[in-house]
């Protein structure tokens, strides 16, 4: 007879602290979850745990985010994800720009010459690669334009009250 373990309670069902960072625009009701048992080498756990206790979050939070990164770097070759102070950001391989630099003026019409012209130091694959994450991201890539265009002068004096005066 087997002995029954008893489980401990979590104050967040979702397993991790409210508002981390993450790689997509958050949508106002959160997907749900959907609970899935994997089995991992001790050695790839560990790091999880010690990924997830550097950054004060669950475990499954940051398997949650590592997976969909991969995933994403999988549907789109060229665009890996780095941190940034707004969170975690899509860039382009072997430029250090974020993807939302590269379309943030060509969203509309996403003419690659003109992106081109633009960015010159950008090869076809690079600049392939950043439209086509577009395409499938748009949602995540307007909300970091928009995050962008809100960084205003008077909004960062607002919040940094002397720094504008301080740079100038």
């Amino acid at each position: 007879m087997r002995q029954r373990i008893p489980r401990r309670r979590r104050s967040n069902p979702a397993g991790g602290r409210k508002g981390t960072g993450g790689t997509e625009a958050k949508p106002s009701r959160p997907e749900p979850r959907v609970l899935t048992t994997m089995r991992l080498r001790q050695s790839l756990r560990r790091d999880l745990e010690a990924a997830a206790a550097r950054n004060r979050r669950s475990v499954a939070d940051v398997a949650q985010e590592l997976l969909e990164e991969a995933l994403r770097m999988r549907q789109c070759p060229g665009i890996y994800f780095a941190d940034e102070p707004s969170g975690r950001t899509a860039k382009i391989g072997g430029t250090g720009l974020g993807v939302w630099e590269v379309v943030r003026d060509f969203s509309k019409d996403q003419d690659a010459d003109r992106i081109r012209a633009a960015f010159p130091q950008l090869s076809q694959a690079q600049i392939t690669a950043a439209r086509m994450y577009y395409a499938r991201h748009r949602d995540e890539v307007q909300a970091k334009i928009a995050a962008n265009d809100a960084l205003t002068p008077e909004t960062i004096e607002k919040q940094y009250p002397g720094l504008v005066r301080f740079t100038r």
